[in-house]
Parts: C-alpha cells; sequence; structure tokens
C-alpha cells in the first residue's frame, strides 16, 4: 500500500483515518469500516442506489471499449477543447498548469482520458502527485493505461463520498462527472471539501437545453433504460447515423428572430447543429470514426444520471462551497469553471 497515498485516506463514512492491515489487505478505521484492496487499488464504493449503480456500471461498460476513444484523432479532439474551455490556450498550457501542482485528485477519472491528456504530455515532470478515483471498474482501465506514468495512483470511490482528507488536494479535477450522480450540488460540495485553501477546483457540468431537446433527451434515456449495456450501444448506432446524414447535407437555416417559447435564438445555423442544440442530441463529427460517435452519444444517453443545470445553479453551489469563480466560460453544451478555495 503506496504510504503517500495512505496519509491522504480517510473512511468516507466516518471520516476518521485509516490504518493498513497487510495480513487482511485491507485498510481499517477505528470505527469498525473495512475496506478491501485489490489490485494496488483501494475500494471505498458503497452506494445502494439503483440509479447510481446503473449509471456506475455503463460508464465500467463504455470506458472498457478503449478503441471508441483511445486514438489519436479523439485525443487531439479532446486537447483543444478542453485547453480552449479552460483558458489554458494550448496543450502544453494546460500540461504545464498541472505539473506545477503539487497534489492532483481526478474526480470521476474513468479511464484517465482527460487526465492523461497532461499526464502524457513532455511536460509532464512526474512530480506532482496525481490521483484518479472512479466509481466504476474504469479505474482498473486507468491504472492499466497509466502504467508507465510516474506519481500516478488509484483508489474506486463515490463522488459523494469522498475518501480524503479536508484540503487533502491543491487542485481537483472533475471533467463531466458531478452531474452523473443523484445530485451535481452534493458532489460539487463534496469535491470541494478535499481541496485545500487557495486550490483551485476545475469541473465542467452540463447546461440546461430547450425544452424540445429536453424533452427528447429524457425520452431516449427512458427508452433505453431497461436494455442491456450492449444494447443501449447498438440503439445509439441509428441516432449517429441520423446526425451523420443532416451533417452531410450541408445545410443551413436562417432563424429570422428569437423563439422563445422553444428556446431557439435568432441566427444561422447549420441544420444538424440546430437539430442538436435544440431538438434531439444526435451527435456527429465527421473528423472521428463512426464508432467513435456512438461512443459520445452513448456517453450522453445512456447513465440514469446527467442531470442538466442553469448557469445561476452553478455560481449558487461554487458560492455555498466557499469558490471563488475565476473563469466560468459557457457552451451550448455546458459550463466549464475554474474556482479558487477561499
Amino acid at each position: 500500500m503506496n504510504k503517500a497515498l495512505c496519509a491522504l485516506l480517510r473512511d468516507p463514512v466516518a471520516r476518521g483515518p485509516l490504518t493498513w492491515d497487510e495480513a487482511a489487505g485491507e485498510l481499517a478505521s477505528a470505527g469498525g469500516g473495512r475496506y478491501p484492496v485489490r489490485n494496488g487499488i483501494p475500494r471505498f464504493v458503497l452506494t445502494e442506489d439503483a440509479g447510481q449503480i446503473q449509471t456506475r456500471d455503463a460508464f465500467g461498460f463504455k470506458w472498457a471499449k478503449r478503441d471508441t476513444y483511445d486514438t489519436p484523432e479523439f485525443r487531439a479532439f479532446a486537447a483543444e477543447w478542453y485547453s480552449r474551455k479552460y483558458g489554458f490556450g494550448d496543450e502544453a498550457a494546460m500540461a504545464r498548469f498541472f505539473a506545477g501542482r503539487g497534489r492532483i485528485l481526478d474526480v470521476g477519472c474513468g479511464s484517465a482520458f482527460s487526465s492523461a491528456l497532461y499526464l502524457r504530455h513532455p511536460a509532464w515532470s512526474g512530480r506532482a502527485m496525481w490521483v484518479g478515483a472512479d466509481i466504476s471498474s474504469a479505474v482498473d482501465v486507468a491504472q492499466e493505461r497509466l502504467r508507465d506514468v510516474a506519481n500516478t495512483h488509484f483508489v474506486q470511490a463515490d463522488a459523494l463520498q469522498l475518501p480524503f482528507a479536508d484540503g487533502a488536494f491543491d487542485t481537483v479535477f472533475s471533467e463531466g462527472v458531478l452531474h452523473h450522480t443523484p445530485s451535481t450540488r452534493a458532489a460539487l460540495l463534496s469535491a470541494a471539501r478535499v481541496v485545500a485553501r487557495g486550490g483551485e477546483f476545475l469541473f465542467y457540468v452540463y447546461r440546461k437545453k430547450a425544452p424540445l431537446r429536453e424533452y427528447a433527451d429524457d425520452y431516449i434515456r427512458g427508452q433505453i433504460a431497461p436494455l442491456t449495456d450492449e444494447q443501449a450501444w447498438e440503439a445509439m448506432r441509428s441516432l449517429t447515423r441520423f446526425g451523420q446524414a443532416l451533417a452531410e447535407l450541408k445545410a443551413s437555416v436562417t432563424v429570422p428572430e428569437d423563439v422563445p417559447l422553444l428556446g431557439i435564438r435568432a441566427g444561422a445555423y447549420d441544420i444538424q447543429r440546430l437539430l442538436y442544440y435544440d431538438v434531439v442530441k444526435m451527435y456527429w463529427n465527421a473528423k472521428l470514426s463512426f464508432e467513435e460517435n456512438v461512443h459520445v452519444n452513448f456517453d450522453w444517453y445512456r447513465p440514469r444520471y446527467a442531470h442538466r443545470q442553469t448557469a445561476e445553479e452553478v455560481r449558487a453551489w461554487c458560492a455555498e462551497a466557499g469558490l471563488e469563480i475565476a473563469r466560468f466560460h459557457e457552451e451550448e453544451s455546458g459550463f466549464s469553471v475554474r474556482a479558487v478555495r477561499r
């Protein structure tokens, strides 16, 4: 059991310190909590929430399909987006930022796809300590993917019950995860707790969409809920092909004035983009493979928990958590926030 990681760990329920019982292969607390360590990863997941379990399993399934995201094209697309929305300018600047932090926690790391964009950059020195925490089996995929990256550690844990001491991390990063819990607000407050005073919290959460899009998203999510993950992935194929067909029309339309009843703003739109943002999500990016596009649509529709929020809600939750917002980037899809713990 890694000593540096163990020093940061706490019982996720009682919040007390943990000791390593090597004979049992467990971490133990004075309150009687016992948490197994398998394959070098402490396991703290306690949830019995059915929706959270379904969401956990969906992401475990998705991140295991490495050929649907772990490609140079998908990484280049993500690196450009992350760098831009968090205000770094480019991938190198993002890598330098994280390399200069002392202790970093990735809440909901999945297979560590997002963090790997800076962990594998030449600017990453390995001096900073990086910890990836995820509720799903994807944490094992993350460990395998980053086996050769220095000073990386892994924990299987629930974002609502993080097994770390208050203020344990100089930087907390959570890319598109907080809204996949029973409560975005509760997850944000939970993650903010482990940010050190003066430390920075970077996160992305979904934005509430136009009324037709909100209805369609919930309807489709409900339709695929009874399916297995494999069946749900297959169901995304026709939706993806529809998005592809619309994009290939290369047609545009001009909305002459705002349509408040539908939440649509005046302006010129590509047909696929207009329907995508305001009617129903049918993601398509011609720079990615068909399966990579299916991956994005599955990511949106499959998890039972996928809350959308307003800017006012996110700002209020940051204030409640004692976070001072340094950057608040708004896109049609969501909000990317950088905030400092006061």
